[in-house]
C-alpha cells in the first residue's frame, strides 16, 4: 500500500490528510472518509485506518482528512463547527472526484461524519456513487444541547469536554440544520451500519434515515457499541461494507 500526504486549502485554512492506494498505483474508485466528533482521520481505535487498509486490498483508494480544528489540520478544536465540517467535506469530496479521474466517489462517514455525509448526499449528490453511514448521528443537536446544559460554560462561551474545548458556536451551527430533509432525493445505494448496543447514537436515530433513503440497506450489529470495539466486530463490519461496495 502507498500512502501520500495531502493538503487542501478550505476558505483560507489547511486541512491535512492521507491518500492511500494499492502499491501499483491503480485503483477502481476512491472512497472519501469523514470522521466523527472529536475523531480524526484514523478514528478511535484505528477504525478508519483498518477500514482503509481493507479497502485498498480490494482495489479502492481512500482519502481521509482531519476536519478543521482536529488532528493535524489547522485551527483549534474550539474553532470547529458543524458548518466548517460541512465545508471540509465538500472540499474533500471534490478532491476525491479529481483523484478518481472526474468520476463519482464512495462516501463513508462515521457518527457526526455520518450526519455530515448524509447532508452531502443532497449537497454533493452528483459526486457520490455509493454512500456508507456508520452510526450516523442525526442526534447531534440533542447531544450538544444536553452537553452545554450539564457543563460549566466559561466566559468565552466554551466548555471543557474531557480536554476538548468546545465553543457554543458549534451548538449554534447545528440550529436549523435539517438532518433528514431532502434525503429521499438521493437515489444511489446507501448502507447504514449500526451497533445494537450503541449508547451515543442509538439504533432508533440511525434507523430514521431508512424512512427517507429509498435505496437503503440497514444492518444492526449485535453486541456492538459506538466504537465497534472488538476485533471480531471490526472484521464483521468490514466484510459487510465490502460486500455492499462490491455489488
Amino acid at each position: 500500500m502507498k500512502i501520500s500526504y495531502n493538503e487542501l486549502n478550505v476558505n483560507g485554512y489547511i486541512i491535512r490528510g492521507l491518500f492511500s492506494t494499492p502499491d501499483s498505483g491503480e485503483y477502481k474508485t476512491v472512497c472519501v472518509f469523514l470522521h466523527g466528533y472529536t475523531g480524526h482521520k484514523n478514528e478511535t481505535s484505528f477504525l478508519f485506518k483498518q477500514l482503509s487498509a481493507r479497502f485498498v486490498e480490494n482495489g479502492i483508494a481512500t482519502l481521509r482528512y482531519d476536519y478543521y480544528g482536529s488532528g493535524d489540520s489547522d485551527g483549534e478544536f474550539h474553532n470547529q463547527t458543524f458548518t466548517t465540517a460541512r465545508n471540509d467535506a465538500k472540499a474533500a469530496i471534490d478532491e476525491g472526484v479529481r483523484l478518481n479521474g472526474g468520476k463519482k466517489i464512495i462516501l463513508c462517514g462515521f457518527s457526526m461524519g455520518g450526519a455530515v455525509s448524509a447532508r452531502m448526499s443532497i449537497e454533493k449528490a452528483d459526486c457520490i456513487e455509493k454512500l456508507v453511514l456508520i452510526s450516523p448521528a442525526g442526534c447531534m443537536l440533542n447531544i450538544l444541547t444536553t452537553t452545554f446544559k450539564t457543563k460549566q460554560i466559561a466566559e468565552d462561551n466554551c466548555i471543557d469536554l474531557g480536554g476538548y474545548y468546545v465553543s457554543k458556536d458549534f451548538l449554534d451551527s447545528l440550529m436549523g440544520v435539517e438532518f433528514y430533509e431532502g434525503l429521499e432525493n438521493f437515489k444511489q445505494p446507501v448502507l447504514i451500519v449500526q451497533g445494537e448496543e450503541d449508547l451515543a447514537v442509538k439504533p432508533e436515530v440511525s434507523k430514521k434515515y431508512t424512512e427517507y433513503y429509498t435505496n437503503c440497506e440497514y444492518v444492526l450489529v449485535p453486541g456492538a457499541g459506538h466504537g465497534y470495539n472488538s476485533v471480531p466486530i471490526r472484521r464483521h463490519i468490514q466484510g459487510i461494507i465490502l460486500d455492499f461496495l462490491n455489488k
